[in-house]
């Protein structure tokens, strides 16, 4: 699995670097803070949305810690969508 630190997502984002930013936690954990780049697709909900992913496109993928976000990863992947998954998730993230 490919992986991103906080610190490299940060970079990307100030050189407003065009990526695509999924956030697999719940709405109510979304709400409560995310980035703002990124789109809220709820793990519970991620196999209702396959149909939204291009194949073309590579996908950064967080949630709170990484787990649900690696899970993300390993599912997506299945249907051969790129990704990867920010090492620490939020929690490293709210930490910069």
């Amino acid at each position: 699995m490919n992986t991103i630190t906080v610190n490299s997502l940060k970079q990307l984002l100030e050189q407003n670097a065009e990526i695509k930013l999924i956030d697999v936690r719940e709405i109510e954990e979304f709400e409560a803070g995310h980035i703002n780049e990124a789109i809220n697709i709820p793990l519970s909900e991620l196999d209702q949305h396959i149909s939204d992913f291009n194949k073309e496109d590579d996908y950064i993928i967080i949630c709170r810690s990484g787990n649900r976000s690696g899970m993300a990863c390993d599912y997506l992947q299945q249907f051969d969508i790129k990704t990867t998954n920010v090492q620490g998730g939020m929690i490293e993230w709210t930490r910069l």
